[in-house]
Formats: C-alpha cells, structure tokens, sequence
C-alpha cells in the first residue's frame, strides 16, 4: 500500500482559535498577555484598555467581554461593568451563568427587582446552579423577604450540602432571624471557606468544640475576622471561667491593652507574639456556638471599663466641662465586603453637625478624618482618631461622651461594651447580629438601633440621630441653667 506523500513546498497553518487575520491574532494576543501581567500585579485599572481593544477585535467572543466586565468590577466602575454585563446576557441568553453575574451588578447598583428577575432567567436556564440561588437568596434580603432568602438556602443546601459558603451564608440568615440554635451551627462552615482569615495564626492545640471539660484547664481563644468580633465576643470570657477555665486571648496588637483587662481574661497577647501555654484553643467567633447561645442568654450588661487613668492628651481634649460630647463614626474599613452600604457619605451629616451647644469628636481612625468628611465640615469636629494609639485609649475617648453615633463598625462594639449611650446606623440588610426589626439588641443594653426602611437611604435614619443630638443638646443647656 502506498503511502500518500506531503505536498512539497508547503508549509502547515498553526491553528488559530480566534478565526483572525495573523496580524490581529499576533495583536490581540500581545493585549491577552499584557493583561495576564496587570492582572497578575493587581493592576486592574491597567487591564481595561486592553481589554476594550480585545473586544473590537472579538465582539463575540464570552470570555473576553467577561474580563472586560469583571475590570469594571475590580475598579468599582459599576455602570461600565451592568453595560458589559447587560451585554453579554443578549449575546448569549441560554447561558445561566450571564444572567446571574448581572443579577450579582445590578444587585451592587441597588436595582434589586431587575437583579430578581435576572436571577430568575439565570434559574429558567440551569435551575441547579448554585451561585444563582445564592444571589437568589441576597436578593431576596435586599427586597425585605427573608423567608423566600431562607427558602433559597435549603434549596441549594439540599443540593449541595459539601459547599460550605452556602452552608455559612445559610447559618448566618437564620442567625439575623433569631433562629440561633440552628444557625450557629451551620455558621460554623465558615472555617471552610476559602480567602476567609478564620485562622489568623497556626494553633496546634486541640480544638474545644463545647463538649470538652474545661475544669482546670487553659483554654486560648484565637482571635479571626473584625476587630468588632473580638470586642463583642470577649464577654464570653465569662462563661468559660464558669466552667472551671483559665482564658487567655489573642488579638491584633491594638486591641491588646483594653483585652488585658477584661474581666475573666487571664491574659490577652498580640497576634504574631509567641503563645501563653493553654491546653485547648477556640476561635472567638465559634464560642456562640460551643456554648449554645439564644438571645435570652444575653443581659446586655457592660463588660468593659477604659484600662487606667485617662490619659491627659484626651482628658485635654474632651474637657467634663458640662457641654454635651457627642461621637460620631460615620465610615467603616472601605476593604470590608459590606462598606458600600454600611458607610455614610460625610456630607450627610450636615445637619447633626449644625446642632449648637455640642462638642462633637470623630472616633474613627480609618479611613482618617480629612479623607471622609468634606473641608467645610471638619472645623467643628475634633479629630479623635489622631489622638489615640489603641483601642485602650479609644476606650477612654468613647467613655468621654453623652453619646456616641456611629455605623456598624468595631466603634458600635466598644460603645455598647464600655455601657455608653449609642445610636447605631445599620443598613437595610443588617448584619447577622442585630436581627430584624427590632430598636434595642440584647447583645447592649444601652444602644438604640436605627435601621433603614430602603437600602441606601439614610435619610430617616439621621434624622432620628439628629433629633436625638438636638435632646442631648437640650439636656445639657438645661444643666447648665440649673
């Protein structure tokens, strides 16, 4: 049999999987290869020329406008991103997965009915994707339907019970709800999740999962996620000093000389420092869970106290000559996954800050006072955050005030902890520890929680704060009549 011989003098094509002239294939995959460097060095705002280059040459091309579409997103330019979104969901409507990452951009945008019925054709197209009924279920907190949000859960649970994130987000809902002997439990996922910081540090010691004696024990509380966490979770100190245990906690280095003193706390030690001895450890956050905790467990009670004199910096500061102090914490860490919608814009506060007879003091320290408030606004506020080191002396600054106002930041724990009067802002999906609905919260007897009645309106919110500044002011000019 013969063999069939190559044609002589001719060369065999390379393959090209963009269907491009050679000159646009050689061009646009020197833009792919510049991208794959930005993207590699975070810098994302380097990606997106490129990338609008790559799509001229490729109009129809899915994976391309979806990288497009997630630079917008990396560079929060959300109107680019919902186009290129929008845009890819036209191209290509059989696919579930467009539908639902422009669910997830118009949720961000805050158009939460147009992201339902997005998710909706996300279902119609694959009704076992999971991610979708994820956003199923945020969307559905975000239109105030909280049992359609844990309906989303359990299904998506029953479908996949091994992903973990769903199981965390599933628990957490039901925590918000008051449903706390399950949802603690499930929360406990949350150590499985990739990219969260559970584990700030390598314990070797066995882990106390609330079944464990503890009679005569050492026991390390290791510290994860928000330095709010920490200031809320220590009074569980408490319980495990009632069970017999020697408590040693571990936090980040600020928070060290306010822990140091809290009761039932043998000692606290910054992260990264070497380890006191201890028998067994648990993470901060799971000791709702290892100690079986319902809202009736909680009184609300005060349990810290600023650690020594003040100092005379603060003192100086914050004079206790009779005119009404007045905190205020209007902007959160801007890398935390939920600022967008729990931070308040400085220029909002305005009219509170228009109130006569009041000193008022800023307590945050990040973002910094000049960098979210505007110039007009700053010369009738006192720069608490450039004043304090730590939360030992932030404790001594909060502890100065008639009342503190303040977003739902690591300032509302340490308000509600030192027993201080506080107006907390929450957003229209609150955080799993406040609950719905509900003004008062058992986790702090003395603080008052302002919800908004839309996402993303403050108005109804401040005015209450503002009123509630005009009384303080009230209150004060009356004693100083007296």
């Amino acid at each position: 049999m013969s063999r069939a011989r190559p044609h002589a003098g001719r060369a065999s094509a390379a393959p090209n999987p963009y269907g491009l002239a050679p000159a646009a294939t050689r061009r646009l995959v020197a833009l792919l290869e510049s991208v794959k460097a930005d993207h590699a060095a975070k810098r994302h705002e380097g990606t997106i020329e490129p990338l609008r280059e790559a799509v001229a040459l490729l109009p129809g091309h899915h994976d391309i406008r979806l990288m497009l579409a997630n630079a917008f997103l990396n560079t929060n330019r959300l109107r680019e991103a919902l186009g290129e979104f929008n845009e890819i969901a036209r191209r290509f409507p059989a696919r579930s997965d467009a539908w639902n990452n422009l669910a997830g951009v118009l949720t961000a945008l805050g158009h939460f009915p147009e992201a339902s019925r997005a998710v909706a054709r996300a279902l119609e197209c694959d009704p076992r994707n999971e991610q979708a009924m994820l956003n199923l279920a945020e969307i559905s907190k975000s239109l105030g339907d909280w049992r359609s949000a844990v309906e989303a859960y359990e299904t998506a649970h029953a479908l996949r019970p091994d992903n973990m994130k769903l199981r965390m987000q599933y628990g957490l809902t039901l925590v918000t709800m008051g449903d706390w002997a399950r949802g603690w439990a499930l929360s406990e996922a949350r150590e499985h999740v990739p990219g969260l910081p559970v584990h700030a540090e390598r314990i070797e010691s066995p882990r106390w999962d609330g079944t464990q004696p503890l009679e005569g024990r050492t026991i390390l509380v290791t510290h994860e996620q928000g330095l709010g966490d920490a200031l809320m979770c220590v009074r569980f100190a408490r319980d495990l000093d009632a069970r017999g245990a020697t408590v040693h906690v571990r936090c980040p280095r600020p928070l060290v000389p306010l822990l140091a003193g809290a009761p039932h706390v043998a000692s606290a030690t910054a992260l990264h420092t070497p380890l006191p001895p201890h028998d067994l450890h648990v993470p901060i956050l799971s000791l709702p869970a290892c100690l079986g905790l319902r809202p009736e467990h909680l009184d609300g009670a005060p349990y810290l106290a600023p650690p020594g004199e003040c100092p005379a910096h603060i003192a100086a500061a914050l004079p206790r000559d009779g005119t009404p102090t007045v905190g205020l914490a209007w902007a959160g860490n801007p890398l935390h996954t939920n600022d967008r919608r729990r931070s308040i814009q400085g220029a909002l506060l305005a009219p509170i800050l228009a109130v006569p007879g009041v000193r008022f003091v800023a307590l945050q320290k990040h973002p910094a006072l000049a960098d979210c408030l505007p110039a007009e606004l700053q010369g009738g506020v006192i720069d608490g955050g450039a004043l304090v080191a730590d939360f030992g002396e932030s404790a001594h600054l909060v502890a100065r005030c008639d009342l503190v106002i303040t977003v739902d930041s690591a300032v509302a724990h340490l308000a509600g902890a030192l027993g201080v009067p506080s107006l907390v802002c929450l957003p229209y999906v609150p955080d799993y520890r406040w609950l719905l609905e509900r003004a008062d919260t058992p986790w702090y007897r003395q603080t008052t929680l302002l919800r908004q009645h839309a996402s993303f309106d403050w108005s109804r919110v401040l005015a209450d704060a503002e009123a509630t500044v005009r009384a303080v002011a009230a209150a004060g000019a009356t004693r100083a009549v007296a």
